[in-house]
């Protein structure tokens, strides 16, 4: 018998390049600078995709301006068993607004999701990400997979080997797209296996100053 296990398997992707996507507009400050003065407002833009609700999503700003942090109803991806067949896959599209000084641009360092899946021997779960400003072409994604058997709380940190910053003087939304799955494989497909987020994401920010024009 499957026992859940306590704690949280955590994976790192020590080679990640999660760029937004090549920046060939308004040149950046070289040097990495203090998050800006005063107070940042952030707002949900919009919210789609079946594995998101309109209204059951909030973000928010750390007191210190280095982190963003998600809250949101679970993301849940399910096969085998009872399992309706539409469930095996569900994405959700999120767009935010931070309003910083024109002077001001930021990137995105390191992102992280949280969740438990539970995968019988031969299935898989598979989380894919997308980060973007607007207008502006979408990366490859970053993907994360878990094969069966498992039963445990995960956790996906993510780090940045080359961040891409919003153009400076320009207010663009931040696109983040999350793509979850499962997979039967080779499982036994009377066996449900399941794979979902916390509802909770965690971004965090590095900041530059822009080049006075």
């Amino acid at each position: 018998m499957s026992m859940k296990k306590t704690g949280r398997t955590v994976f790192t992707a020590m080679c990640a390049t999660f760029a937004l996507a090549a920046l060939t507009t308004t040149p950046v400050a070289a040097e990495v600078s203090d998050p800006p003065p005063g107070s940042l407002t952030v707002e949900v833009a919009s919210v789609g995709g079946p594995g998101c609700r309109t209204g059951t999503t909030a973000v928010a700003i750390s007191d210190d301006k280095s982190r963003m942090t998600i809250t949101r109803e679970n993301i849940r991806a399910e096969a085998g068993g009872t399992s309706n067949p539409s469930a095996a896959r569900v994405n959700c599209m999120l767009s935010v607004r931070v309003h910083i000084p024109a002077d001001y641009t930021y990137a995105i360092r390191t992102f992280d999701y949280h969740g438990y899946a539970h995968l019988e021997s031969g299935a898989s779960g598979v989380l894919r990400s997308v980060a973007s400003f607007q207008g502006m072409p979408n990366p490859s994604p970053r993907t994360f997979t878990l094969n069966g058997p498992f039963f445990d709380n995960w956790q996906w940190v993510v780090p940045d080997s080359g961040p891409v910053y919003k153009p400076c003087g320009e207010q663009r939304t931040l696109n983040l797209s999350a793509d979850l799955r499962v997979l039967l494989g080779t499982s036994d497909p009377s066996k449900k296996s399941y794979m979902e987020t916390d509802g909770r994401e965690v971004y965090e920010f590095i900041w530059k100053k822009c080049p006075i024009t």
